[in-house]
């Protein structure tokens, strides 16, 4: 594995106005006037949340045309939601209007791709959506960056990648697993950026089904860790020479 993409927490917090639930009526009907804007009886987090969530996703779909590495298949590159967490504060009961909502992305993005581009594309989608509502406008979200892995590439031509799957090969010689070993990406963060990254070549390599990994019963076949311990042991005999 040569190359991994560059990986980025985005945390977006929305404000809204709690009332009752039987009061989304009277919402709904003042939604969208500029009037009420400053002083709804209400505003819903949640709803404000989705309209952002729903121009993330449009972005996101731009993305399989616009964000496009040659290692990487296409669509690889997202802007995936995977924690909302929402409610009126102090309780959380469909009795309520909820006031807010904190919604965390997992973002993937082209190796050779400027993190700060990228903040700045996302940020610029959130603000066209704020500019359009009226209670966002009044109220904009709050956007963090909680965590951030840039992208990292070694050549799948360096010598050192042509040593790793010659090793991998050797080393599954008579087993299962014997062939020549695909030379792909990684979809996540993996070390191999910070060696990249201060000119040190570096390729990923290990055991193991990708689909497998942080799933329910995460296993890897024993066979397949031993031909990685092999694989790693001629590798480093070829690259660094033998004592």
């Amino acid at each position: 594995m040569p190359a991994t993409p560059g990986v980025l927490v985005m945390r977006i917090a929305v404000t809204g106005r709690s009332a009752h639930a039987s009061m989304r009526s009277r919402m709904r009907a003042q939604a969208g006037v500029d009037e009420y804007a400053a002083d709804p009886v209400a505003a819903s987090a949640i709803d404000a949340a989705v309209l952002i969530h729903d121009g993330l996703r449009r972005l996101e779909a731009e993305w399989v045309e616009s964000r496009t590495d040659p290692l990487f298949e296409k669509g690889q590159f997202t802007i995936g939601l995977n924690v909302v967490d929402g409610a009126a504060h102090g309780s959380r009961n469909v009795a309520f209007i909820p006031d807010s909502t904190t919604l965390e992305y997992a973002i993937f993005y082209p190796p050779a791709t400027d993190v700060y581009e990228i903040r700045s594309e996302i940020a610029r989608t959130v603000l066209d959506i704020v500019r359009q509502d009226p209670w966002l406008r009044v109220n904009p979200p709050r956007i963090d960056w909680p965590m951030h892995y840039p992208g990292g590439r070694t050549d799948r031509d360096h010598p050192l990648c042509r040593t790793v799957r010659a090793a991998r090969e050797q080393a599954a010689l008579g087993t299962p697993y014997a062939g020549p070993g695909d030379v792909l990406p990684f979809p996540s963060a993996t070390d191999l950026t910070w060696f990249t990254a201060v000119g040190i070549p570096a390729v990923g390599l290990g055991p193991g089904a990708q689909v497998m990994a942080h799933a329910v019963d995460e296993r890897c076949a024993i066979d397949e860790m031993v031909d990685a311990a092999k694989a790693y042991a001629v590798a480093a005999i070829e690259w660094c020479g033998a004592a």
